[in-house]
Order: C-alpha cells, then sequence, then structure tokens
C-alpha cells in the first residue's frame, strides 16, 4: 500500500471500518414528513412605526405641543424701551460725566439686546406646553 505525502490514510467512501471499541455512527435521519401544524404561514414579528412628531412639532395620534415666547418677547421690548430711553437721555444731558455713565449702560444694554433678539434664544427660552 502506498502512503499518502499528507500522512493521512484515505479509505474509500463504501469500506468504512470503525475502529476497535467504537460505536458505528449514527444513521442519517431523514427529515419527517411535513404535517399540517408545520405547513401554516410561520409566525413573523410585525413592524409598528413610532409615532414621530411633524414638523410643527405636533405628533400623528392628535398630541400637540405649543410654544409661547411672550415671555422672552416682553423681555425683548423691554430692553428695546431702555434702549430709546437711554439714547434720548444721552442726547439731553449736558454733563460729560454723565454723558459717559449713559453710554456705557447703553453700551450693556445693546449687548444684551444682541445676545436676547434672535430665534435661537427665543426657542431655548420659550414655555413648551404638551397636550
Amino acid at each position: 500500500m502506498m502512503q499518502s505525502i499528507s500522512g493521512i490514510n484515505h479509505v474509500p467512501m463504501g469500506s468504512y471500518v470503525p475502529a476497535a471499541g467504537r460505536e458505528e455512527p449514527e444513521k442519517i435521519r431523514q427529515p419527517e414528513e411535513k404535517t399540517k401544524e408545520s405547513s401554516q404561514k410561520p409566525v413573523r414579528d410585525e413592524y409598528v412605526p413610532e409615532k414621530k412628531p411633524g414638523p410643527d412639532g405636533a405628533e400623528k395620534n392628535g398630541k400637540s405641543c405649543t410654544c409661547n415666547t411672550d415671555k422672552v418677547d416682553r423681555e425683548i421690548e423691554k430692553l428695546k424701551k431702555q434702549k430709546q430711553e437711554l439714547t434720548q437721555q444721552i442726547s439731553r444731558e449736558t454733563d460729560g460725566s454723565k454723558v459717559k455713565a449713559l453710554q456705557k449702560q447703553l453700551a450693556q444694554v445693546e449687548r444684551e439686546l444682541s445676545q436676547k433678539d434672535n430665534d435661537t434664544y427665543r426657542r431655548q427660552n420659550a414655555v413648551y406646553t404638551f397636550s
């Protein structure tokens, strides 16, 4: 008998002989015939989409969200009025030291106004109500 290079002994398919002390392998089982239960449609998971809010914040299931910026708008209006009053006081004032103090106040009000008079500030400080 010729020995293979790999060291594996090749045995022809029909001539399987179990090794000493070992049982024969179990015979391959044939698949059972289909029963009525297995011929029914298999149970599958069902996808139920989540209800997402629309572009206006209202959900599709009837709930809604309202955004109230009245408080922020009043705050901005107050700052605008204060700016206008300071500008008028500066134009009427004759004392140079008082003018500098008023201009300093005006600069502060203008800085605060520039930070608050925008959509981002309004959205961040708005009052949201869900119903």
